[in-house]
């Protein structure tokens, strides 16, 4: 399977475990979609499915961590409130502008 065929599965099997959650009306986060990508690949009969529903698993982790780290570094508490920390950060580097 080439890159594009790779990158085409890894769209459809997200865009599957997203719309399996909408339809329960579910939480769309990323715990929910990493369980629903689990109950996916349990189920899956398909080796190249399955292989790249572990693969679509361990990217979104990846992020995840990633991206927990970064929050932490620019942040010296993590807050799980990101909109939260962005609007933080904004208003104090604007603190000295008038307009």
């Amino acid at each position: 399977m080439n890159r594009s065929e790779t990158e085409q599965l890894t769209d459809e099997i997200i865009g599957e475990a997203v719309l399996s959650l909408l339809k329960e009306k579910g939480p769309i986060n990323f715990k929910a979609l990493i369980s629903r990508l689990r109950a996916m690949e349990a189920k899956e009969a398909d080796s190249q499915r399955r292989k790249a529903i572990s693969s679509v698993i361990a990217e979104i982790g990846a992020r995840m961590l990633a991206g927990q780290r970064n929050n932490l570094r620019e942040n010296k508490e993590w807050t799980h409130d990101n909109v939260h920390s962005l609007f933080e950060k904004s208003q104090k580097s604007d603190a000295g502008k008038k307009h």
